[in-house]
Order: C-alpha cells, then sequence, then structure tokens
C-alpha cells in the first residue's frame, strides 16, 4: 500500500542506525507551539505527536537535549491579546523571549509542533523570532498545521523544512542527512530559497510498536501534565494516550490529516504495559483515549477493556473517557458492557445530523445504516447504564455527490435539494429549517433510548478539507482570506463571527440560533470537564 512501508536506509531499518558508518549522531531540541483560545484556557495538551517524533528519533540514535512547552511551569496562566482583522483571540503560554532563552545554542535541529490550524496566529511570528537569533539551525515544522497549509508556513516564515503528516519516519531520515528531495512529505526551503515539494505524504510505519514506548523517556514532565488533562479536567490525574492510528473512512468535513489511510494499533500488551507504568508511576486514575477508531477492531479494544476492568476488580480503578468520539457502526452489546466494566465514564456518538441527505452530503461512513445503528447502540447504553453523548453538527452547507448509489437516493428523496448536476456529480444544499426540524427529532428519539447528552458543533470549514474546498468553489465562505479568519469555533460559547459558512438556506446567524435552541431544550456536556478546582494552579 502506497506510503504504508517500512523505512529503509541503504538497506536498514532506521533503527539499525548503528550499522551505518558514516551515521552521526543530531541535537534536537522539541518545541511545543503556544496555544490560542477564544478566552480563557480549557486544557494542557500532552503533546503526544512530539512525544512519538522524540522517542523513534532518539531510538535511531539522537538525542533530545531539551524539550519545551510553553504552556508549563506557570505558563497556562499568561493570556495576551491577539487581533486578527475579523476577530480578537489570546495567546497563552510563555513569551516569545522565553521560548527563545531556553533553546540550546548547539541544537542541531529545532523540531516545532503546530497542532491546530489557528495556530498559525502564534507560530508564524515565534518561528521567525527563532530563525532570527538561531539563523543556522533548521526549524522543522510538523503537526494539522504543517499538512495542511505548508506552503503558506513557508510563505509566512523562515522555517526550513515542513512535514506533511506523521513525522516519525520524515524526522529519521532528515537527522540521518538525507537528500531532502528524496524524503517524502517534505516541503522544503533551499540554500537559495526556492521552494520544493515532495508531493507524496510522509511514510507511515505499518507496525507501529516500532515507536518505542513513551512512557520510557524522561523528556517530557509528565507529573506536570497529568494535572491538567487535554479536555480540562483537574479532578482526576490524567493520561491523555492513543492505542491506533489513521482512519479509513474520509468524512468531507474532518481536519485529521490521516483521514481514508490504514488503521492501525499498537499491541494490546504494549497498550496494558504503558497504562500499568502510568498508573505505578504517576498515580494516574483516568485516561483519555484520543484515538480515532478505538472500536475499528474488536478484537483490539475488547483485551484493553477486559484489563482495565481486572484492575478496578482488584480495587485499582482507573477512569476512561473518549472524548473524540468511537466508531457507531462497530459497536456492539459487548464492547459496551466491556466499556461500561471497565469504569469509562462517558462515550461521544459522532451522530453530526438526523437528517439522511445531511449525512450523504458529509459522506458520512455507512450513512443508510447510520440512524437506526444509532439508536440501536443508544439502547444498549441505556441497558449497561453507561452515559453517552451525541455530537451533532450544526448548519451543515451541503456537498458534492459522486457516487450513483448515494445520487440515486438524492434524486428519489431528496430532488429538491439539488443545486446543480455537473461532471456526473450532484451538488445538494445541506440543512435547511426542515432538516433542522428532522434532526431535533431524531436528536429526542435518542435521549428516548438512552443519550445523555447532546452536544452542538456548528459546521467549520477547515482549511485542507473537502469542506473547505466545496464552500469556496461555492462562494459559501464568509471570509475565503482564511489566513486572518480564525477557524476554531468554541464548543461552549461560539459567537457569530466566527462562524465562517453562510449558504441561501442557512445565515451564520441561523446557525447560531440553531445552536442555542439546541443548546436549551437538551442537556449537554462538552468535553471540557467542569472543575472543583478552577482557581488553583494545575
Amino acid at each position: 500500500m502506497k506510503n504504508f512501508v517500512p523505512f529503509r536506509m541503504n538497506g536498514n531499518h532506521p533503527l539499525d542506525f548503528q550499522k551505518n558508518k558514516n551515521f552521526l549522531a543530531k541535537k534536537i531540541t522539541l518545541l511545543a507551539c503556544p496555544w490560542v483560545f477564544q478566552g480563557d484556557p480549557e486544557f494542557q495538551s500532552q503533546q503526544l505527536g512530539l512525544a512519538y517524533v522524540g522517542a523513534y528519533v532518539v531510538e535511531c540514535g539522537h538525542k533530545v537535549i531539551k524539550y519545551i512547552d510553553p504552556m508549563l511551569s506557570g505558563g497556562q496562566h499568561i493570556k495576551q491579546p491577539i487581533a486578527t482583522e475579523h476577530q480578537t483571540l489570546y495567546r497563552v503560554g510563555h513569551p516569545d523571549e522565553w521560548i527563545i532563552s531556553n533553546i540550546p545554542d548547539d541544537s542541531d535541529y529545532i523540531f516545532i509542533n503546530a497542532p491546530f490550524t489557528d495556530s498559525r496566529f502564534v507560530f508564524y511570528p515565534l518561528c521567525n523570532k527563532i530563525k532570527t537569533k538561531f539563523p543556522g539551525i533548521p526549524i522543522v515544522a510538523g503537526g494539522i498545521l504543517a499538512t495542511t497549509l505548508p506552503h503558506q508556513i513557508l510563505k509566512e516564515t523562515k522555517i526550513d523544512i515542513v512535514v506533511k503528516g506523521e513525522g516519525e519516519i520524515a524526522g529519521a531520515r532528515i537527522l540521518n542527512g538525507e537528500p531532502l528531495a528524496s524524503i517524502p512529505g517534505l516541503v522544503f526551503r533551499d540554500e537559495q530559497g526556492h521552494i520544493h515539494e515532495n508531493p507524496e505524504r510522509s511514510e507511515q510505519l505499518l507496525n507501529i510498536d516500532q515507536i518505542p514506548r513513551i512512557t520510557q523517556f524522561n523528556m517530557r514532565p509528565v507529573r506536570e501534565y497529568v494535572n491538567w488533562s487535554p479536555r480540562g479536567n483537574t479532578l482526576d490525574k490524567t493520561f491523555s494516550y492513543i492505542t491506533s492510528r489513521g482512519c479509513p473512512f474520509t468524512c468531507e468535513f474532518c481536519s485529521i490529516p490521516e483521514k481514508g489511510q490504514t488503521w492501525r494499533a499498537f499491541s494490546a500488551t504494549r497498550v496494558i504495559e504503558e497504562i500499568q507504568f502510568m498508573i505505578d508511576h504517576h498515580d494516574v486514575t483516568h485516561i483519555e483515549i484520543e484515538d480515532d477508531n478505538f472500536t475499528l477492531k474488536k478484537e483490539h479494544a475488547i483485551p484493553i477493556l477486559n484489563y482495565l476492568k481486572k484492575l478496578k476488580d482488584a480495587g485499582h480503578p482507573v477512569k476512561l473517557s473518549f472524548p473524540n468520539g468511537v466508531m457507531i457502526n462497530r459497536l456492539d452489546r459487548e464492547q459496551i458492557f466491556a466499556m461500561k466494566a471497565a469504569g469509562t465514564e462517558i462515550i461521544y456518538l459522532p451522530v453530526e445530523s438526523g437528517d439522511l441527505k445531511n449525512l450523504i452530503a458529509m459522506n458520512k461512513p455507512f450513512a443508510t445504516r447510520h440512524l437506526d445503528q444509532t439508536l440501536q447502540v443508544a439502547h444498549w447504553c441505556a441497558e449497561a447504564q453507561l452515559d453517552a453523548g451525541a455530537f451533532f453538527i450544526i448548519g451543515y452547507p451541503g456537498g458534492k455527490i459522486c457516487t450513483k448509489p448515494a445520487q440515486e437516493i438524492i434524486n428519489k428523496k431528496y430532488p429538491d435539494s439539488i443545486i446543480k448536476s455537473a461532471d456526473s456529480c450532484l451538488w445538494i444544499k445541506g440543512e435547511d429549517e426542515a432538516s433542522f426540524d428532522t434532526t431535533i427529532s431524531y436528536a429526542k428519539k435518542l435521549v428516548q433510548a438512552g443519550v445523555k447528552f447532546i452536544t452542538p458543533l456548528i459546521a467549520t470549514p477547515y482549511p485542507g478539507t473537502n469542506l473547505y474546498e466545496i464552500c469556496k468553489d461555492l462562494g459559501w465562505l464568509r471570509k475565503p482570506d482564511h489566513a486572518n479568519m480564525v477557524t476554531t469555533i468554541s464548543y461552549q460559547n461560539p459567537k457569530v463571527d466566527y462562524i465562517n459558512i453562510e449558504t441561501p438556506w442557512c445565515s451564520a446567524a441561523e446557525a447560531f440560533s440553531r445552536w442555542k435552541y439546541m443548546s436549551e431544550i437538551f442537556d449537554i456536556k462538552h468535553n471540557v470537564i467542569k472543575t472543583n478546582r478552577e482557581n488553583d494552579t494545575p
């Protein structure tokens, strides 16, 4: 399968670095980007991406000499306003000068993570300041921003190298001194300032157990991280963790860089041992599973859940939550009851819409069965007494339908929603008032079936997604210049100014009104967990 091959260098695996007589170990500084919020900081990332890349390149013979996270050591309480052309947001973390002062002069490379599209508002000025202070040290950027807007990064900053996709193999090959043009997934600047791109996505490991266990390294200040979770939990000591990578599906709205790719899991043995390590050494009492598809394969999920049940039965309970959502199509009664027995506090069901037309426009997998299956899962959750929330996307604008089965459904059931037909595809309008009423009716059925919470989210056109391209092509973007538009919409306190989709059948104001209505008539539980220690230092 394309780009899903273990890395080879001169016939050797990268972990066999000692076999290369020309090998020269490099010294790396790992740097987390400051965060941006629309108000007060809501969480603390545990920087899993940096941790995995760091662990892998160390295993390949290189050395991490500094790890810098500006949100630590009191940085989470330092908030500065940033005025953009259209909105105001807040930079959270130690100032750029503090960050730069902590970068060792003898670093051979600086690896910096830009986790979200909106990171650019703090990422670009920081990188330029670093390059001014350290003009001879190459800067390598990774993360979602790097994957979706690599050329914008090189245009706006003096960064040297951008990695599109997963960073372990690409990072090792960069440090090993391979020609940059030969490394898949790179966009880079040569010595003359010219920009080059290898159009392939970065190589990925089929066996992700080849990535060393992040718990065996001391590069991250884990004891501080566990006190404030990526979902805002300060009541427990939380381990943010992924047990698998990738997603085989291609939802139009999804900004996950590795969607449509082979799903790969860490072995159950590895997962269990890492969890046990965090319990033994860091007193962890809660695990936030960050997987996009934890339930994709039952043979992966069940052994992990059963192990946590044994811990609970032995008097060492560890709570679980699944804030990203779980794959509804792959859930069955056994997994639901196993989740409950393992101490799961809440799961989220990515329902997205109660109207089949919208699900088809989203390219939601198994759309025709999705709503019935979700109701069945809701009944199982009620039977198991497992709290479940349901995500709904409000104001979804519509989309392009190119598959024959989906077109047949649209032509038969929703002919009035067709905007145009061209190039063997149909363009259809999305959520209007009638469609929203359908979603409300379905959400009420879910609550009656056993879902405890409804979480409405407003449709967001993230750069790099098909949804963004469709909105751009059809003129549905309020502010097409995304370089000056804050992308992320707050779950808890959205504002009309931040909504960037407007269609004849749903204005930004109407989308906000629908969000507000759902928030008023349903019990809402967002991923940000309320705490009785809000005034304490996490």
